[in-house]
């Protein structure tokens, strides 16, 4: 293995052709609900996704688009949210025009125009042990409504857009993304449709944090080695977690020694990392209860119109949350307490979407999705530094060639993945499910949608130009595979039973 320090330059990798964002999350196609019924033909159902929501520059078609997953009983046509949201549709995009409408303007008239709302839905169901008809369920669901929805038989699709917004199962969710980038408006659009049914603040941009944040001094909590108050200013160079939690809540309970833990280590490494921790307590004295031993900064209890304030800007919809913001207070991360409980050692710290990440269990999940250059190494921070070294540089020239990636939007379609694996549970795992061998350092190029790997030949150095070729022979299907027989198999048992059952 090469030693840490600095590391030669590399090669451009093959072009690849990029999709618009909408494609990449939605598919290809949607289906037009109100023409979801058996009898119409594909065409008449189906809408493409790229002349749907943007133009053939890439433009985009309408300025917010609502994904909206919703969760319903067998034999339901519509439960009562999907009429509020139905007139927030309306209200926001003005009169609807009918297809029997014959003033009105003709369908293609209409895509040009930019609608201010659009809905993609999700259709999900709450029991599907009592779902006899799957396709009539959904038809009977979407028949009157005026949007779109993600089709029935697309079950792929509805669980990367479920896990993708970590949608909780039997909880209506609309989630509002910006028409052009796809980056999230807010994941509280239930809330904010039932306080504003008709849209008059649609759609609901929150605040930014720092007007909050800057309102007044952070105090100390009980645990902190440091008594003096801090202003928002001192925190300039600090990437800063805002800690929403309460006294009362179990999970939080549960989840603050956590955050401890991390916290420190994380400190430790030498990072600038500052937490403010934000009351849902309903009494002072369980207040100071509870902030007693934390080792942070807290905004006082006495000022809860800015504590509200702070939970509109960062979106909170529940406790306990973790919101991470990089030092302008910007939003890096949404869900650090999921960040947080998947990697307690903070390694990827500041969960921010990176070009090389360590792969920790929730990145494992990930390689069902896309493909992935995967180094295997011990684990020490020499070793890390050795790994970021490599596997950067081709990780950069393999985004640099794809213009309309957005470090800020995580879809994995189509996208190569770059990772180290350490000597953990999760990389035994993996190495034991593709039938790799026991060894490091080890190169490998996993694609498990496909069932197939590569290795880097035994003996071989791994430096900057020895794996930008092999990510180039990865890319462009020279490279010597092997097929992942856990994959291969499973796909053999699914084909057998699918025939047996005709």
């Amino acid at each position: 293995m090469a030693a840490c320090g600095a590391v030669s330059t590399v090669n451009e990798p093959a072009k690849t052709r990029p999709t618009n964002w909408q494609q990449r999350v939605f598919g290809r196609q949607l289906v037009k609900c109100n023409q979801a019924n058996s009898t119409a033909t594909d065409s008449g159902r189906l809408r493409d996704v790229g002349k749907l929501l943007a133009s053939e520059n890439g433009e985009p078609l309408c300025e917010t688009i609502g994904v909206y997953f919703s969760f319903i009983n067998p034999g339901a046509t519509c439960d009562d949210f999907t009429k509020q949201l139905t007139e927030l549709y309306g209200s926001v995009n003005g009169a609807v025009c009918k297809d029997d409408d014959k003033d009105c303007a003709s369908e293609g008239e209409r895509i040009q125009m930019k609608k201010r709302f659009e809905v993609v839905h999700v259709v999900l169901w709450s029991n599907v042990a009592d779902v006899l008809d799957f396709e009539e369920s959904f038809q009977g669901h979407v028949a009157e409504l005026p949007w779109m929805a993600v089709p029935n038989d697309d079950y792929e699709r509805k669980m990367r857009l479920t896990r993708r917004y970590r949608i909780k199962a039997g909880v209506p969710t609309l989630i509002l993304l910006e028409g052009g980038t796809g980056s999230v408006v807010t994941r509280g659009g239930v809330e904010r449709t039932l306080a504003d049914p008709t849209g008059a603040n649609f759609p609901w941009r929150p605040p930014h944090p720092k007007a909050t944040l800057v309102d007044g001094p952070l105090l100390p909590c009980g645990g902190r080695n440091n008594n003096e108050p801090m202003l928002h200013e001192e925190l300039r160079h600090c990437v800063k977690g805002v800690y929403f939690s309460a006294h009362w809540c179990p999970p939080c309970k549960a989840f603050t020694p956590q955050l401890v833990d991390t916290y420190q280590r994380i400190r430790e490494r030498g990072h600038n990392f500052e937490v403010i921790f934000v009351s849902s307590d309903r009494s002072e004295e369980s207040y100071n209860t509870y902030t007693e031993t934390m080792p942070w900064l807290r905004i006082p209890f006495s000022q809860e119109e800015r504590r509200r304030k702070l939970a509109h800007a960062l979106d909170v919809q529940a406790i306990p949350t973790l919101v991470i913001l990089d030092p302008r207070d910007n939003i890096i991360t949404l869900e650090g307490r999921a960040e947080l409980l998947e990697d307690p050692e903070g390694l990827n710290f500041p969960w921010a979407s990176r070009l090389v990440n360590i792969l920790t269990e929730k990145y494992a999940t990930t390689l069902h999705d896309a493909p992935a250059i995967i180094l295997f190494v011990e684990g020490d921070d020499c070793e890390i530094q050795f790994g970021e070294s490599v596997l950067v540089p081709a990780a950069e020239a393999y985004r640099r060639d794809r213009p309309d990636y957005d470090p800020t939007y995580d879809d994995l379609d189509s996208h190569l993945q770059f990772f180290i694996a350490l000597d953990c549970e999760t990389s035994d795992i993996l190495r034991e499910f593709v039938g790799l061998e026991d060894a490091v350092p080890l190169l490998t190029a996993i694609d498990i949608p496909r069932g197939i790997y590569a290795v880097m030949e035994d003996g071989a150095e791994i430096t900057v130009d020895s794996v930008q070729q092999f990510v180039d022979g990865f890319i462009n299907d020279k490279l010597l595979t092997n097929k992942i027989a856990a994959v291969h198999k499973s796909v053999t048992e699914t084909e057998q039973t699918a025939v047996s059952a005709k």
